[in-house]
């Protein structure tokens, strides 16, 4: 059963991703509580996952067909949409300060399995690790209520010591940490009269999920993610509670759309894997056309800035996605996912 306003949450989704990626001069840092907001939201895209994973299972689930459909529309259009920037980076020697000293071979092999070689590539090796645990997941969902809400409990006190791992760098620290988003949204579908319980506190979720990005930014200090090794203890990432609370939020207010024709926000669900794949390229172009300095120096402020170029990444990503797709067709998702 397609759920519209589901369908709207991936279009609302990939605009909040962009904006997390977007930022000119100093806007990050005068905007901390917008940037909490937005930083780390790779965790609703994991969410809305988990969920249609759950929502789409209607008989017996077949792994291995499973698994070659996600290699066919995630890991071939990964791998694609990753060879300019890997020769780029390969021609120039120019790999992760902490891969090492490596070969031109290893530095490529370790960019395609970390991601690290363009921006929010990380999450796919990271996905991979998910679809493998296909099995348990399905498992999980068959769970009673309080077993399904202890593990969820335990990978989230789990994920809120680990933080996500530095540079994005261990595709297994981030599975660790996004995890639980994922399983989240498993729970979401099985346990539905419960979310539709709780959806009268859907404006606390979000007033609570402010005030934390409030706490982060102005008491304590810190703006955006939160990033460190795997084993080295550096308190709670409130960031992890934040995100949470956001996603409940979206669940429990997201269905009001349901019966509305919200055409932008369709079309930008339709694309948004491709958007996802396509942007980082954008963001690179952009920058070598010295994009910042231009919108700066015509009278914008950081904010405004940003909003432009927040724009144009949008815009851009889309007519190239809508390009790709207008020359191959169905064929378009084996190269850009969409």
């Amino acid at each position: 059963m397609f759920i519209t306003s589901f369908h709207y949450f991936r279009g609302i989704a990939i605009l909040i991703i962009v904006a997390a990626h977007v930022h000119v001069g100093s806007v990050e840092i005068d905007n901390p509580v917008f940037t909490n907001l937005v930083s780390g939201s790779t965790a609703l895209f994991v969410f809305i996952s988990g969920y249609l994973f759950q929502h789409l299972q209607k008989n017996e689930f077949n792994y291995p067909l499973y698994l070659t459909r996600k290699f066919k529309y995630v890991i071939l259009p990964y791998i694609i949409c990753s060879i300019p920037a890997i020769i780029n980076i390969a021609a120039k020697g120019n790999f992760h300060p902490l891969f090492g000293d490596v070969t031109v071979m290893e530095g490529s092999l370790l960019n395609i399995l970390t991601g690290r070689h363009i921006t929010a590539y990380w999450y796919v090796p990271c996905a991979v690790l998910l679809f493998v645990s296909a099995p348990f997941i399905v498992r999980f969902s068959s769970l009673t209520n309080r077993t399904q809400q202890s593990i969820l409990c335990a990978l989230s006190i789990l994920a809120m010591l680990a933080h996500r791992p530095i540079a994005g760098l261990n595709p297994f620290h981030s599975f660790i940490y996004y995890i639980a988003f994922y399983l989240l949204g498993v729970y979401c579908v099985v346990n539905k009269d419960l979310i539709n319980k709780i959806k009268s506190y859907n404006i606390l979720f979000l007033l609570l999920a402010i005030l934390l990005a409030y706490i982060q930014g102005n008491i304590i200090g810190t703006v955006g993610s939160s990033h460190k090794d795997l084993f080295v203890f550096s308190g709670i990432d409130i960031m992890y509670i934040q995100k949470v609370l956001l996603l409940l939020f979206f669940i429990t207010s997201i269905n009001a759309l349901e019966n509305f024709n919200i055409k932008p926000l369709s079309f930008l669900a339709k694309i948004s894997f491709s958007i996802y794949f396509i942007h980082g390229y954008v963001l690179i172009l952009l920058t070598r056309v010295s994009i910042d300095e231009t919108l700066l120096n015509v009278g914008f402020g950081d904010t405004t800035a940003t909003l432009v170029k927040f724009i144009l990444v949008i815009v851009i990503s889309s007519l190239l996605s809508m390009c790709v797709i207008k020359v191959l067709g169905k064929r378009s998702r084996y190269f850009i996912g969409s």
